[in-house]
């Protein structure tokens, strides 16, 4: 699933090709991804597109347009419908704009689009920004008082918005810290260097315009370039770039996770 640089990455090369744009119209090859009346949503301009989480905003004239990705979706603009051809396959949504046409294209087809008059129902369901000035290392001390596995604390949105598999596993391991040690007993001093580790790797990433493993591409097909960097996630036997220790791959809480076991010991209390 695109996580938070992915996503920025996204935004941000989306933003100079449809801001300002008007919606024209949209033609849906796949319903359940667009569960909406997309009239509503016709000759309205698009003031500027934005991230929340792992989420796409788009402010229009009146309301919001929101994309989440999820697993496979890519949204992507063109400047002429001849081009398609490249983006034929596992295109579901076309929106028609004043000079662009924005596709969006999900080979599980689970990624969804949704209108909204207000964004109250996403700022409730998601924490910080974890690149922003409110999110501090106090926040973070405090939302480590919880006998939750330190990596199933980060990867819950209503806590810090953002985080997802990828960037949990890189941070765990440059902090040297467990993924499943309670977050309660981790000290703060390793709170310090998840908190700073959080702030590097995801600029890095963004910088890099991402991770690209699976099927993640922005601009139509181009991919990010972060997985070079990446220290642990998928260097499952592996020797660990930091003591040589062969890299294993473990389940917390379902999800495939990838440590160090001499860096990142457990240390039970």
């Amino acid at each position: 699933m695109p996580e938070l640089p992915e996503v920025e990455t996204v935004v941000n090369n989306l933003r100079p090709k449809i801001a300002n744009q008007i919606i024209l119209g949209v033609k849906v090859l796949c319903p359940k991804i667009l569960a909406f009346d997309y009239n509503l949503i016709i000759n309205q301009q698009i003031f500027d597109i934005i991230r929340r989480g792992k989420y796409i905003i788009l402010n229009l004239d009146i309301g919001y347009l929101v994309i989440h990705l999820r697993m496979t979706g890519k949204l992507f603009a063109i400047s002429k419908l001849e081009n398609l051809a490249n983006y034929q396959k596992h295109l579901h949504v076309i929106f028609e704009l004043s000079g662009k046409y924005l596709l969006f294209a999900d080979q599980r087809q689970f990624g969804r689009i949704s209108y909204h008059q207000d964004l109250t129902w996403l700022e409730n369901k998601l924490g910080p920004e974890p690149l922003l000035e409110y999110f501090t290392l106090d926040y973070l001390i405090e939302i480590c008082n919880s006998s939750r596995p330190i990596k199933v604390l980060l990867l819950d949105q209503s806590k810090i918005a953002g985080l997802g598999n990828i960037y949990v596993d890189e941070v765990l391991w440059q902090a040297g810290v467990h993924p499943k040690t309670n977050a309660c007993n981790i000290l703060n001093k390793q709170i310090k260097l998840i908190y700073y580790a959080i702030r590097q790797i995801l600029q890095s990433a963004i910088n890099m315009q991402g991770t690209t493993f699976l099927s993640y591409a922005f601009d139509g097909n181009q991919k990010g370039n972060f997985l070079q960097e990446l220290k642990v996630f998928k260097r499952d036997k592996l020797p660990c770039l930091r003591c040589g220790n062969v890299i294993t791959k473990i389940k917390v809480a379902q999800r495939g996770t990838h440590i160090c076991e001499k860096c990142q010991e457990l240390k039970r209390i």
